[in-house]
Formats: structure tokens, C-alpha cells, sequence
């Protein structure tokens, strides 16, 4: 008898992901745990601390995995707690109120391309400011209610927590993230399958799938490869966060700025505006020449529509802090996108060199962004000089002053980072429209008004429960 060798006794593993189930009167927490905006409302955050307070804590405040881990008697319980439904019921209000104001038709539509997002320790998918910056830009998009889709990447590593040697040394520990335990949903094709993103590398095709994070109004949308469907060079392209070697990084830049497009493209997204958060995602105007080129447009024409449609924002003052890649890496998995714009491999590269005849000269993202991106912005007034004198190179013949490199200053979004006991005081004295219309400076006149010791008092507390915290 032969048997096949798919027969044999050799151990097949299937992922199987176990939810609890809720009472029918608390199905109400379960879509606001699975949407960030609980993450600036102290409101929904009170409310799942009440659920069990020490369980909060052992969830890291992850209202997901709270929801996972509390027993089903306690949720029959909370079922019967007058106190506590009518809390939920005010935060619900609350919540569906805010999801459905209607996105404002005034404002351009944006797609957002971002290699991180800082939205909450939750989601390990940043590492830094640059994280921050983003998570709070689509934060406040959604309070602003502009209509705007965001790309990323869903890390499987995402950062790794330190700890030290007995020889002092710092130990990077990277633990996986269970997909799970977080407030995203994988998206799916009509017929339940898994959505995938079939991205073109040289002799293959990367598969991503594709999941959503509801950031408040907006949507997030994180690329995955970590799949069975790819290699094991493959699947490693999202495992972390600017992990891996310069190849590793253009494969990581393909599949942000082409694979994003591909996913935009795959759900039938098309924007007004398409921003690259600096030169990590500049790929996105590849794919975009490459879809209008096979429209009817000729090259110069689609550079045009994708230029007059394209922001760069760039974060880094310094050239060491762009990437940059050698001509026979770049050729490697780019040498097929040439023909199809109908331009040679020469005016290719070109486009990412400050001197486009300069053989010896690497590809830089960021002059590619550039030369595709009509608006281009530094992140402070003085980042934008310094801006202005480091890519003065790539238009000679003008001063640096002449440029048309702008800037706009960081802020934060202020509902996140702002203490409940503040947010409480502004509900207090301010108009009630004000967190809706923060950049009115009508709304926040009758702030002089508010009495000096309220002011001090709130400060005093924070401070003593900081050092309680710390002490």
C-alpha cells in the first residue's frame, strides 16, 4: 500500500482564535472596544475600569482582551447593575453621536502612508515621534471629520521591551503580538475568505493580507505578510518595525508605498490627496504613475496629476537620516516598472537622484517624493529652512529661500494627551461645540475667564498625582 505523504503522521496546526460571547444587553461594549476612540475617552475607559478594575490592570488596559478574560458571571452581573448600564448607554450615545456626524464634502479627500502610528500602547506599531505624530494627524482627521483613509503596517514584533544583562548590556526582547488581543478586524472578501494584496517583487508576488483599525471616524488599514501564503524571506517584511538590512528595508518601502496603493486600489478607494509621511512610503507615486500610465496617460501626463496630487512631509533635518540605495539593489526590484511607464531605466533612477546623470549617485526616497509631490513640508518653522537649504541641491539654480518647501508645526491631538481633570474644566467653561471646533480661537476665549484657583488647584493635583505614581 502507498501512502501519500500528505497522509503521513506529521502534525498540521490550524490557528483558532476563541472570543468570549456577551449578554445581548452588552453588545455595545464590544463595538466600542474594537474602535480607538475609547482611547481619548475617559469616559469609555471609566467604564471598562468599573467592568473589574484589577482585571483592567492585568489587561494593560487593553479593553479587548478585558473583554476576553472577565467571566460570564460577572457580565450577567453587570447586566443587572442599574449604575453601570446607565453609563454604557450615555457612552454609547456619546459614541454613535460622534461616528455619525457626516464627513465634511469642503475638505479634500487623503489617503495618509505612514510607516508607523502611535494611537495607543494597545497597538505596538510605532517606535518614536515621527509614530506619534501620525496616530495623533488621523486622530484629529477624525475629529475634524475629514474624509481620510490611512496605510500601515501591522508588525508582528512591533518593539521590543528592554532589559539588561548581568553584564549591563541592553537585551531587546521582541515578543509576538497576538492579532487576537487587539481592537482590529482582518477584512474579508464577499465570500468570508481572507482579503489578500498580491504585490509584484522580481519573480514573485508577495501576498499581504489586509486589516482595519478604527481610528474614531476613519479608517486604518495595516498591511501583513506574516502568512503562510509567503516565503520565509517574505513573511519577515512586516515582522518589525525598520528591522532588517537595506534589502529588507526596499522590500519594507515596496510594500508601503506599491502594496498601499494595490490596497486602496483593492477596496475601491480613490482620494483627492495622497500624503507621504516622509520618504518610507515615496513608492506610492511609482504605483500611481504606473495606474494612470496604463489608463492612456502618457509618462509626463501622469506625472503631472500625481504631482499636483501629492504631499511629501519629511521629519529628518539631517541627509544621513534618509534612505538611500545603491543603484544594483534599486535596479533589482525596481528594473521592471521602466517599461511600464514607457520611459528608459536612466529616467527612472533619475527621478531619485539630486543629479539624475550621476551614475555613482544612490536612489534617495526622499528626492523621489519630491520630484513627485507638488507640497513639500517640514514639521516646524525651523525644520522648514533647514529643509529648504538640505534639498536646495535637488532644484539648482534657486536660493534656498525661493523654494517651495513649507512648513507646518507639530502638534498633538489634545483630546489624547490632555488629563480628564482638564478635559472636565474646558466642558465646564467652554462653549460646548469646543472640542469639535479646537482651532477656533472663539472657542477658547473663555478660558481668561476661568478662576485662578481652579486652574492652580487642577495643576497641584496632577502634580501630587504624578509623584504618588512615580513615588
Amino acid at each position: 500500500m502507498r501512502v501519500k505523504v500528505s497522509n503521513v503522521n506529521q502534525p498540521v496546526f490550524k490557528e483558532c482564535n476563541v472570543h468570549a460571547t456577551l449578554p445581548a444587553e452588552l453588545s455595545k461594549l464590544q463595538e466600542i472596544a474594537y474602535n480607538v476612540w475609547w482611547s481619548w475617552n475617559a469616559g469609555a475607559k471609566d467604564l471598562f475600569r468599573y467592568i473589574d478594575n484589577e482585571a483592567w490592570h492585568r489587561a494593560e488596559s487593553n479593553p479587548v482582551v478585558l473583554l476576553n478574560i472577565i467571566s460570564y458571571d460577572r457580565m450577567v452581573e453587570l447586566t443587572k447593575d442599574t449604575k453601570f448600564m446607565k453609563q454604557l448607554d450615555k457612552v454609547y450615545s456619546e459614541f454613535r453621536a460622534y461616528m455619525e456626524t457626516p464627513k465634511d464634502k469642503k475638505k479634500p479627500t487623503i489617503a495618509y502612508f505612514s510607516m508607523e502610528y502611535g494611537l495607543t500602547h494597545v497597538l505596538k506599531i510605532y517606535s518614536g515621534g515621527l509614530g506619534i505624530l501620525a496616530g495623533d494627524y488621523i486622530k484629529e482627521a477624525s475629529d475634524c471629520n475629514v474624509d481620510m483613509t490611512a496605510i500601515g503596517f501591522l508588525y508582528r514584533y512591533g518593539y521590543f521591551t528592554q532589559t539588561l544583562s548581568p553584564e549591563g548590556q541592553q537585551i531587546a526582547n521582541y515578543e509576538a503580538q497576538n492579532f487576537s488581543n487587539l481592537p482590529i478586524t482582518q477584512m474579508k472578501e464577499q465570500d468570508g475568505s481572507n482579503m489578500i494584496v498580491e504585490v509584484p517583487y522580481p519573480g514573485r508576488t508577495v501576498k499581504a493580507y489586509l486589516w482595519k483599525v478604527a481610528v474614531g471616524r476613519m479608517d486604518l488599514y495595516l498591511l501583513d505578510t506574516d502568512n503562510e501564503l509567503n516565503s520565509e524571506w517574505d513573511r519577515q517584511i512586516t515582522h518589525q518595525l525598520y528591522g532588517g538590512d537595506w534589502e529588507n528595508r526596499i522590500k519594507q518601502e515596496i510594500m508601503l508605498g506599491i502594496g498601499g496603493m494595490l490596497a486602496l486600489k483593492k477596496l475601491g478607494i480613490k482620494k483627492d490627496v495622497y500624503h507621504c509621511n516622509e520618504g518610507h512610503a515615496a513608492l506610492m507615486g511609482l504605483q500611481r504613475l504606473v495606474d494612470l500610465v496604463a489608463e492612456g496617460l502618457t509618462f509626463n501626463q501622469a506625472k503631472e496629476v500625481v504631482r499636483a496630487s501629492g504631499l511629501y512631509t519629511c521629519h529628518t533635518p539631517v541627509p544621513a537620516g534618509h534612505d538611500y540605495f545603491e543603484e544594483g539593489l534599486f535596479y533589482k526590484y525596481m528594473s521592471e516598472y521602466a517599461p511600464k511607464l514607457g520611459i528608459e531605466w536612466h529616467d527612472l533612477i533619475g527621478m531619485g537622484r539630486v543629479n539624475p546623470d550621476d551614475n555613482t549617485e544612490k536612489f534617495s526616497m526622499s528626492v523621489f517624493a519630491l520630484n513627485t509631490c507638488q507640497e513639500a513640508n517640514g514639521v516646524s518653522w525651523l525644520h522648514g529652512e533647514v529643509s529648504k537649504k538640505m534639498f536646495s541641491p535637488v532644484w539648482p539654480g534657486y536660493f534656498p529661500e525661493e523654494l517651495h518647501v513649507d512648513y507646518v508645526t507639530n502638534g498633538v491631538h489634545m483630546p489624547t494627551w490632555a488629563a480628564h481633570e482638564w478635559k472636565d474644566i474646558y466642558a465646564k467653561y467652554l462653549p460646548k461645540e469646543w472640542m469639535s471646533d479646537q482651532s477656533n480661537l472663539e472657542m477658547w476665549k473663555p478660558y481668561n475667564d476661568i478662576p485662578d484657583e481652579v486652574i492652580w488647584n487642577t495643576r497641584m493635583s496632577l502634580k501630587r498625582k504624578m509623584m504618588d505614581w512615580t513615588g
